[in-house]
């Protein structure tokens, strides 16, 4: 009995460090590689200052929480705070000491040693196993790969809870099937939980066995309950667990040749809503890929056209997986205003093959757009009416000259007339100006007749690039229409701004 009590106290100790009111402890000194521990400081006192920790040993704080608790004994009332951090560590560590401050005293924690037990793959047992297998080890960057892992149990293993890790495999995008599927083999079934694995960077890696926690009720040795009725019998019971350890696979990536990241079989389409339009109306261009493989690695397109104003929306991504195939559909919307004709040019898109194992470029055909009332239809009159003007310049001067050789005074007098007509008209034009500025600012009546959000998106959309508080009203608009959000939009604020920059 000594020797238990002795040895619980060797533990208490190991776990617990109490100086002048500062208290530290852990949950457990000992864990398998990746299980959570939760370290905590304590402070009994007033104005308690704890220590702001990202890492702890080199491993990322997870969570941290706090608590509070007040206490009274013989009268006197005691505070304590209490802050817990959680996080994983891989390795055995020593937790550092740390500088805490309660009652205005600083201390410094003591050191407290946690011990990390290797996982090894369970071997043996009868009852459960856990084991993982893959389709292929070697492979491209990008380039899908199967990963199951595999449960099995006999028919009459008793297992109340069943609690499985998830793979953790560095530089890898995972996607999980919805569901396990459940198959029969001899006395055992096995539930396979399907992966799907994406290596986003070249070299060699490790996958980390994965755990499966197998929980069986157990009841508490209290001699039964009160009542003697199995109702109860629920509340004297508790639940045991045990590890189930599975193997580790390795695997090797290879660059894809030119860098590239995107790997599979895909097509690419470009569509315009019109190819004809009015100066300053927008353009819809839809960019669409379809195909087999890691379509969520696709970039974004950024299109680059002289005098056309380009407004692009964030790409989205429909995926789906079937039978160990993943893919999807690719689509980005690109609005474009111009005022004068412009080409959209063929959209290029380079990925590697996975049918012909070589580096494949596929791309979409140029589309033309007419704009009706631009810069180049203005450009013809403006310079046939200059060339009119110069032609019927001498004619003009002969006039002149006979009508100065007959009526000098008649063109004195008019020209006096013309100078007080100047003056009078000065005053009525300057007190109207403000009116007639409202009306002489086409955009504001268009503002005013739009009946829609999506026409006053349409409207505003050649303003954006240059003006800040239109780019914001822009990106409202859209999450309008594209989002399902409600925001209301001020009419008047927009024309008030516009009269403004006037």
């Amino acid at each position: 009995m000594k020797k238990i009590l002795g040895s619980i106290f060797t533990t208490i100790l190991l776990c617990t460090t109490l100086l002048a009111g500062v208290k530290t402890s852990v949950d457990k000194d000992a864990v398998y590689s990746g299980d959570k521990v939760n370290f905590t400081i304590s402070l009994e006192g007033n104005n308690p200052k704890f220590p702001n920790l990202n890492t702890i040993g080199g491993y990322g704080v997870e969570g941290v929480s706090t608590s509070k608790s007040i206490s009274i004994i013989n009268g006197k009332t005691k505070s304590t705070t209490s802050r817990t951090y959680t996080f994983s560590p891989e390795k055995s560590l020593t937790i550092p000491s740390y500088k805490v401050s309660v009652n205005g005293k600083e201390y410094n924690t003591k050191e407290i040693k946690i011990n990390v037990v290797k996982l090894s793959a369970s071997k043996g047992n009868k009852d459960f196993s856990i084991s993982m297998q893959m389709d292929k080890n070697n492979v491209f960057v990008g380039e899908p790969v199967k990963l199951d892992v595999k449960f099995k149990y006999r028919l009459n293993a008793k297992a109340d809870k069943i609690n499985i890790t998830e793979p953790k495999i560095d530089n890898f995008w995972i996607k999980k099937s919805p569901k396990p599927t459940k198959s029969i083999e001899g006395d055992r079934v096995v539930m396979t939980y399907r992966y799907l694995i994406f290596p986003q960077k070249s070299g060699d890696f490790e996958i980390k066995p994965v755990l499966a926690n197998v929980g069986t009720l157990k009841k508490r040795d209290i001699g039964g309950n009160f009542f003697n009725d199995p109702f109860f019998d629920a509340f004297d019971q508790t639940i045991q667990w045990k590890k189930y350890i599975s193997n580790k696979l390795f695997i090797h990536v290879k660059p894809l040749p030119n860098n590239l990241e995107v790997y599979g079989s895909f097509n690419i389409k470009a569509s315009v809503d019109k190819r004809e339009t009015k100066a300053n109306k927008p353009v819809n261009l839809t960019i669409k890929i379809d195909g087999n493989g890691n379509i969520d690695d696709i970039k974004k397109f950024n299109l680059d056209i002289d005098n056309v104003v380009v407004y692009s929306d964030e790409p989205k991504v429909k995926s789906y997986q079937n039978g160990g195939i993943y893919g999807g559909v690719f689509t980005q919307k690109v609005a474009l205003i111009g005022d004068s004709d412009f080409t959209i040019p063929a959209l290029k898109f380079t990925y590697y093959d996975k049918n012909l194992k070589k580096v494949v470029t596929k791309e979409t055909k140029p589309i033309k757009i007419k704009v009706k009332g631009g810069t180049k239809n203005k450009i013809v009159p403006k310079l046939t009416t200059n060339s009119t003007q110069i032609q019927s310049t001498p004619t003009v001067t002969k006039v002149i000259q006979k009508e100065e050789i007959s009526s000098q005074k008649t063109y004195l007098y008019l020209f006096f007339g013309f100078l007080l007509g100047i003056l009078v008209s000065f005053g009525y034009f300057k007190f109207n100006s403000r009116k007639r500025a409202k009306k002489e600012i086409p955009i504001i009546n268009k503002i005013k007749k739009s009946k829609s959000d999506k026409e006053l998106f349409e409207l505003l959309l050649p303003y954006g690039e240059k003006d800040k508080y239109i780019k914001n009203i822009l990106e409202t608009l859209e999450e309008n229409i594209y989002g399902n959000k409600k925001t209301k939009i001020d009419k008047k604020e927009i024309i008030q701004h516009f009269l403004d920059l006037d």
